[in-house]
């Protein structure tokens, strides 16, 4: 009888199966050396909270407790799609504690493959349509999302790649208010009528702020960004075609620092904490978004289930 075979870490699965396991391999060998110190109590955070927010936090926090923060932040431009990947490859032998997401798909997502076991919402900022104010007047810019298929907004129109982050959550949402059909219809339209696409919202402001693209599709914190810049931009209220943008933290299942966590969590959603982040546009409110605002509402369940076909749909229709 044979012995039984060990139980192989997946990151060694990796290697073992090729396509770019050994740098995988090489990737999580450095980050456990970096991560692993034994002097004092720590916590490994992994955020896709914009780093200019996040970072003066961890250190108040540190400073206010003694507990050391091991952050890992994302690139925009995958936002937290990449750490979200990191999390799924390291379920079972994981190194992170916490999960800041500062959007709200891909930790529902998380959840619901068990790699954490659960989370908390505060706050929320929320997605704007903005315009160039020396292009064109707040009172001929596009009443819905829907005009942005007119002959007049022909490349005139931009907004991130639709497959990660808050653009990803906005369009799922859309495809579930208008249905399928409607939906894939006015992508195909947009897509003809010579949408921009870009790498984050904050590529998004910036095109605008320039008129090199008139319209765009954005985040409020982004928009703030480019208001404290100067740039000529305004954002066009729309009825029930927008959404607020929940920040919220995960517990990363199988770890256990339970108070260390709950010590951070605590201080992240204390009121001077939250009222920090709103004075700085990373929050438009400490609160949740209000019920009877006229957002795009979405039913979670259902438009989980049916995210992977709705993201099939947008590489189909906005990717080179």
């Amino acid at each position: 009888m044979k012995d039984p075979q060990p139980t192989m870490h997946p990151i060694w699965r990796l290697v073992h199966s090729g396509g770019g396991g050994a740098f995988f391999l090489a990737l999580w060998l450095v980050a456990c050396d970096a991560f692993e110190d034994p002097s004092g109590p720590s916590l490994t955070i992994y955020t896709s909270q914009d780093q200019v927010y996040a970072e003066p936090i961890f250190k108040a926090f540190e400073e206010t407790s003694g507990i050391r923060v091991k952050a890992l932040y994302d690139h925009e431009s995958v936002k937290s799609m990449g750490l979200a990947k990191r999390l799924v490859a390291e379920k079972g032998y994981p190194i992170c504690d916490l999960f800041w997401s500062n959007e709200s798909l891909t930790m529902r997502q998380l959840l619901e493959k068990g790699v954490i076991h659960s989370l908390e919402s505060f706050g929320y900022r929320s997605r704007v349509m903005i315009i160039n104010t020396r292009a064109i007047t707040p009172d001929k810019a596009p009443a819905t999302l829907l005009d942005w298929t007119e002959p007049q907004w022909r490349n005139r129109c931009v907004m991130a790649y639709p497959l990660f982050g808050t653009t990803a959550t906005h369009l799922l949402a859309l495809r579930q208010k208008w249905g399928d059909e409607a939906w894939s219809h006015w992508c195909q339209k947009l897509a003809d009528n010579g949408l921009r696409t870009v790498d984050g919202n904050s590529a998004v402001v910036q095109m605008v702020g320039r008129g090199d693209a008139w319209i765009g599709l954005t985040d409020s914190d982004d928009l703030a960004v480019g208001l404290r810049q100067g740039l000529p931009l305004v954002s066009i209220p729309l009825n029930q075609e927008l959404c607020p943008i929940v920040n919220s933290v995960g517990w990363i299942q199988g770890r256990d620092h339970g108070a260390l966590v709950d010590s951070f969590v605590s201080f992240l959603k204390a009121p001077t904490t939250l009222q920090a982040m709103v004075d700085q546009s990373a929050l438009v409110s400490q609160g949740p978004p209000p019920e009877d605002a006229p957002w795009l509402k979405p039913n979670w369940e259902p438009l989980l289930n049916d995210a992977s076909k709705g993201l099939d749909q947008m590489k189909h229709f906005f990717m080179p």
